[in-house]
């Protein structure tokens, strides 16, 4: 990881993600008191109680119920997170995850980036989300762009589909978009020869996780990325501890002979 590694479970701005959880004497009284913050009529707070709920898993099944009629809440984010939330603890995801997909489209009630993030932990099993994902990339919202870009690292094999469109985004004004592609990249398995001049250029950004992860993106590609050498060993320079590591490594695999 670098400076901020990879967060995509956060997709709601941080200033509405509460500062601090009060302690509880076990999981079954957190869920309980979790699935009350359900109906709370501030939306964040029901947003992160259903994410907080999914990772209780097994521990959460008694809040089922107020899961289940947040389904039909009237905030579209608030039933996608309980959605979700409901396919974690009962492990029924084949059931759930075409809704989750389906909230893609829904883009004037569900708040940006929510559905892709939602999405990203099923992997591979939410595969048919791809090509919607990829069209996201291409959102105006870059809280979706970016949302997106972090779901198709998480689709495995099927995910190398987006990698065209993944280069693409390499270029994007947002930096959190051409951080969160470039991560992409490096998680999937980029085997284009033409994706060397692009992952080259990108290891000129001014941001140095795209800089890290276009590294790591190039080292796959072992001598083949030799061209890269010049900007990697200028990168050696940096003050980002991180960052030296990730282009050392990226150097020994591209030019084992140092």
């Amino acid at each position: 990881m670098l400076r901020r590694g990879f967060q995509l479970s956060l997709g709601a701005p941080r200033a509405i993600e509460p500062e601090s959880q009060p302690l509880y004497a076990s999981e079954s009284d957190r869920a309980k008191a979790l699935a009350l913050a359900l109906s709370d009529s501030q939306v964040s707070v029901a947003w992160n109680a259903a994410r907080d709920l999914a990772k209780l898993g097994e521990a959460a099944r008694s809040a089922l119920p107020e899961l289940s009629r947040a389904l039909l809440a009237r905030d579209a984010t608030t039933a996608l997170w309980a959605r979700y939330a409901i396919a974690q603890i009962t492990g029924e995801s084949a059931k759930h995850i075409p809704f989750l997909i389906e909230a893609l489209s829904n883009k004037s009630k569900v708040f940006p980036g929510m559905a892709a993030a939602a999405i990203a932990p099923f992997g591979e099993l939410a595969s048919e989300a791809i090509p919607l994902l990829i069209a996201e990339l291409d959102d105006p919202n870059p809280d979706n762009r970016w949302s997106a870009a972090g779901a198709l690292a998480r689709m495995g094999d099927s995910g190398d589909a987006a990698i065209s469109a993944l280069l693409k985004c390499l270029n994007d004004p947002d930096e959190k978009v051409r951080w969160y592609a470039a991560f992409a990249i490096s998680e999937l398995n980029c085997d284009d020869r033409e994706a060397i001049p692009i992952l080259i250029s990108a290891l000129r950004d001014p941001d140095d996780d795209v800089c890290g992860y276009s590294a790591i993106a190039l080292s796959k590609f072992g001598p083949l990325a030799e061209a890269a050498l010049p900007d990697l060993e200028w990168l050696l320079e940096s003050e980002n501890p991180q960052l030296v590591v990730n282009i050392a490594t990226a150097l020994d695999k591209i030019h084992p002979q140092g």
